[in-house]
């Protein structure tokens, strides 16, 4: 299992949201975390607060460069970014879980994760003996996710460190004839790929289900669909999917994600679509 026990979600409301990363206090913007603050003390006691300034985010206070997170089997880098990220998107703990979990044979079965950010899910395949390639478009992200897989014991693992645009990444894969068993995505409202080009989640995400559809060449065994954009929630994800990959009812699992506070409140955290072949069980709980 691999459970974030060093992270907590104290409180959000009003746009920002109050978080503990083994010890460190962290407060920061977020758009969904709407309604009124549970909490009052507590929020002028953090070691860092993030506000965005210009294009990006600011960082007050201070905390050590990097620190580690603990999420059970594996180990997280964490450092504060320009983006107001700090290298692990705990809603996804989830979706580790269910890859550890899932009734399915992984050592053998080629995986590719796409937007691949800081590793863990990509640790997570590997760790059941996927051989996963590792797409994201930032070299600094990259190397972030190769530390974070050496930390874990898993530098000899079958892993692909590969820095390029996904959909290049991707279209390049199609042309030489390369296919996967398992494909994974987790992209971003917004990015800059080469040449110019602009990706827009709204406008693109039938393009990379397609895409992704192609490079299984119709013998998915698996797929693990995520997205943090509003107005992109898990029925418009089953749906593409659905239409693209042609699967019966029932066979998806699609869901809003979300972190509770120490309040019990839920604050939305992005959309899933989870898929496994009929054959290993289809409607896992994570």
């Amino acid at each position: 299992m691999m459970e974030i026990e060093q992270y907590e979600l104290i409180d959000f409301g009003e746009n920002e949201k109050l978080e503990s990363f083994a010890g460190t206090i962290v407060r920061r913007e977020t758009p969904s975390a709407i309604g009124d603050r549970s909490l009052n003390e507590q929020w002028h006691t953090f070691d860092l607060r993030g506000k965005q300034a210009g294009d990006g985010i600011q960082w007050q206070g201070a905390a050590p460069d990097p620190w580690w997170l603990d999420a059970g089997r594996f180990r997280l880098m964490l450092r504060t970014t320009p983006t107001g990220q700090i290298g692990v998107f705990p809603e996804q703990a989830i979706n580790w879980n269910w890859i550890a979990q899932v009734p399915l044979e992984l050592a053998g079965l080629r995986a590719i994760n796409l937007f691949a950010y800081t590793g863990a899910t990509t640790m997570a395949l590997a760790d059941r003996g996927a051989s996963v390639v590792h797409v994201d478009a930032a070299k600094s992200v990259v190397n972030w996710a190769r530390s974070n897989a050496q930390e874990s014991g898993l530098a000899q693992a079958p892993i692909r460190w590969i820095v390029e645009d996904a959909m290049t990444f991707v279209q390049r894969e199609l042309k030489r004839g390369n296919t996967y068993d398992i494909v994974i995505a987790d992209p971003p409202s917004f990015g800059r790929g080469p040449n110019g080009k602009h990706w827009k989640i709204q406008r693109d995400i039938n393009q990379l289900i397609e895409s992704l559809s192609l490079l299984t060449a119709g013998n998915c065994q698996m797929m693990l669909l995520s997205c943090h954009t509003p107005g992109v929630d898990h029925l418009a994800l089953e749906r593409s999917t659905h239409r693209v990959f042609n699967w019966e009812p029932g066979r998806a699992q699609a869901f809003e994600m979300s972190l509770k506070s120490s309040s019990g409140k839920r604050l939305p955290s992005g959309s899933c679509l989870r898929w496994v072949a009929e054959s290993a069980g289809s409607n896992l709980e994570s």
